[in-house]
């Protein structure tokens, strides 16, 4: 998987733990943020955030989600770092009909959007990165894309299930498509920056690569209650450990577990 992202590092840790909320997973106007700490260093923060409204395309409603990652402090003057990922999500089938990403690392970008036919059983990448430019790749009618899957696997009842039950979800990343395993573990009480919380702890199984140290080096703690989002998540990197933590939360401006935060 080339050219990790702090975005990807977030969904990877994140998109198969919002796993409850069985009306509606993908709610209008939910604003989440995140704040990673790489060792004791303060490294970056992310926010992902829905919109409040929805557009028509054809016969189907969809709702556009946002992710935007950022480095801050000493990282931010030696190797800065400004992700934006976006989806517009099909409310109902909750399958992702359009992706754009923007990379500036360092002196590294890239920009890339996807159109997911699957219908026809391929999704068409184009970036001005690549070569060719316009390129498809074949894949399942389900596929989904790292934030779509978030939304997708959103609705399965991990609080319900017994330690060792998993989930899995074929998605699209960097022009490859990757089966994601969700573990679940244990129930714990945690320490957060809210205060103690009732969590879920699960484990993500990735495909063998070069930046993870393990196969099950993402270890996470989503809340156990009627949101199930990722409270805590701990990264077992080869170049050292990884620490995001929620630092902010609402739905349509009410505040939950930090009335005192802002976004």
């Amino acid at each position: 998987m080339k050219n990790q992202t702090l975005v990807i590092l977030i969904f990877f840790s994140s998109i198969l733990s919002l796993l409850g909320q069985q009306n509606s997973p993908l709610l209008a106007g939910e604003n989440l943020k995140y704040r990673i700490h790489l060792g004791f260093i303060n490294a970056a923060e992310a926010t992902i955030k829905s919109s409040t409204g929805t557009s028509p395309w054809g016969d189907q409603t969809l709702r556009k989600v946002e992710i935007e990652g950022k480095t801050t402090g000493v990282l931010e003057l030696f190797s800065p770092l400004r992700d934006y990922w976006s989806a517009q999500i099909d409310t109902e089938s909750l399958l992702p009909i359009k992706t754009e990403m923007r990379k500036k690392e360092g002196r590294y970008r890239k920009e890339e959007t996807v159109l997911y036919q699957m219908d026809k059983g391929f999704a068409r990448i184009t970036s001005p990165q690549n070569k060719p430019i316009t390129s498809t790749i074949n894949g399942p009618k389900d596929l989904l894309d790292l934030i779509s899957a978030y939304y997708f696997l959103r609705s399965k009842p991990v609080s319900e299930k017994k330690p060792g039950s998993r989930w899995s979800a074929q998605v699209l990343v960097d022009s490859k498509i990757y089966e994601l395993v969700l573990v679940v573990r244990s129930k714990e009480t945690i320490e957060t920056e809210a205060g103690k919380k009732a969590s879920i702890k699960t484990n993500i199984l990735l495909p063998k690569n070069n930046l993870f140290k393990e196969e099950d080096a993402i270890r996470l703690w989503i809340s156990d209650d009627e949101y199930q989002v990722p409270l805590k998540v701990q990264v077992n990197l080869k170049i050292g450990f990884l620490t995001i933590d929620l630092i902010d939360y609402s739905i349509q401006g009410k505040k939950i577990y930090f009335p005192k935060a802002t976004l």
